[in-house]
């Protein structure tokens, strides 16, 4: 492992709020490419070089100053990484007074490395992961050469899966950073067996679980499990999460499940924020039909209604809440009547009344649509 300057620095920050001294970083060329005195970063320090050869601690005497390039009265430390001297860290001062920190210094500078070291390991292995689940997700082709490249990283490729999808809303993105960050690392807590239950990001706000099932018994445990994590991860980052679940499906059909999830999470809402697919009947046989009857269909139904935010965000209140007047004035913080007068507005704009079974069931269709077009093209 070599130390990059970034690193560096991190660690003579850390070291200088344990010990108030002058801290560099030298590398094994015998550059400082950190240090507590920038004017010092980039010149060549002879001390850390006799570091390398002996792998010893070395103290600097006044003396020595005299003798030796670039070199200041202190302490010398070779930091070792797996058996190997990666780097020297030094510390100015009288070695007398330096010399008993010596030890702790050295072990917690090493300790920082090691835990760099774990999570580029990680981000690695994961951002593997990452790469092949999209491969997984979008090649239709499930050949012998794609199911042992998921042995190697590790996964078990003779489970069936379910992909569950989950969804987290912030109006800010720094926030949704944060707690998407927070639920992925919930998550895999939770799932601690990456081999059965696969975790990765699938677009901003959006996290994907590819939970391995052997059993129909495990797929109603799990059922059980995720509406109360849903919940746990609600209370946990003050969010509002949806959750859309696929079917069940073979390692070569798992592509089939996450397309059933995102159909899923489409019709999720505040009213019911988990949906599984198995369990969708007109949105399944709606979900079937092309993109451009789907634009069609609301462009005729719903027409320049979708550029007023606030009749929309009623309208699409009021199909959440099962037309329920009082849960949807509550939801929308409005009094009743000026519920009544947007409902008025919405009718004047779409040239029918709600009331009507036909007229309904052509504006909640045409409300599918445009809710699914309108998430299609944010996610592109």
């Amino acid at each position: 492992m070599k130390i990059l300057s970034l690193l560096a620095q991190r660690i003579v920050d850390e070291v200088t709020q344990v010990i108030d001294e002058e801290v560099i970083v030298i590398n094994t060329e015998g550059i400082i490419i950190a240090g507590s005195d920038s004017q010092r970063v980039g010149h060549f320090h002879e001390g850390a070089l006799r570091v390398f050869r002996s792998k010893q601690k070395m103290e600097i005497t006044a003396t020595d100053v005299h003798s030796l390039e670039g070199v200041k009265a202190g302490l010398n430390l070779p930091i070792f990484f797996q058996h190997d001297v990666i780097g020297v860290i030094g510390i100015t001062g009288d070695p007398r007074t330096v010399s008993p920190f010596g030890e702790l210094i050295q072990r917690m500078t090493e300790l920082i490395i090691q835990e760099a070291h774990s999570a580029e390991k990680l981000n690695s292995e994961i951002r593997g992961v990452e790469t092949f689940v999209y491969e997984w997700l979008h090649n239709r082709e499930f050949g012998e050469e794609f199911y042992e490249r998921g042995q190697l990283l590790g996964l078990d490729m003779d489970l069936s899966r379910m992909c569950v999808l989950i969804k987290l809303t912030s109006t800010n993105d720094s926030d949704l950073h944060l707690v998407e960050k927070e639920t992925d690392e919930r998550l895999r807590l939770l799932f601690s067996e990456p081999a059965i239950d696969t975790i990765v990001r699938a677009g901003q706000g959006r996290i994907l679980l590819l939970k391995g099932l052997k059993h129909q018994k495990d797929e109603l445990n799990f059922f059980k499990q995720l509406k109360t994590l849903r919940k746990q991860l609600e209370q946990l980052t003050q969010t509002t999460i949806f959750v859309g679940v696929g079917t069940r499906q073979s390692p070569d059909l798992v592509l089939k499940s996450y397309s059933e999830a995102k159909k899923a999470l489409q019709t999720a809402s505040v009213a019911v924020p988990v949906v599984f697919y198995e369990q969708l009947t007109l949105e399944g046989v709606l979900a079937e039909i092309s993109l451009d009857m789907k634009l069609d269909v609301t462009e005729k139904v719903l027409g320049k209604m979708t550029e007023e935010a606030e009749l929309m965000e009623t309208l699409e209140t009021y199909f959440q809440y099962h037309m329920s007047l009082k849960d949807t004035a509550e939801h929308l913080h409005i009094h009743i009547n000026t519920l009544h007068y947007r409902l008025k507005r919405i009718h004047e704009r779409l040239g029918g009344n709600l009331k009507d079974p036909k007229f309904l069931a052509t504006c909640y269709i045409a409300y599918i649509f445009w809710k699914e077009t309108r998430e299609t093209y944010n996610d592109t």
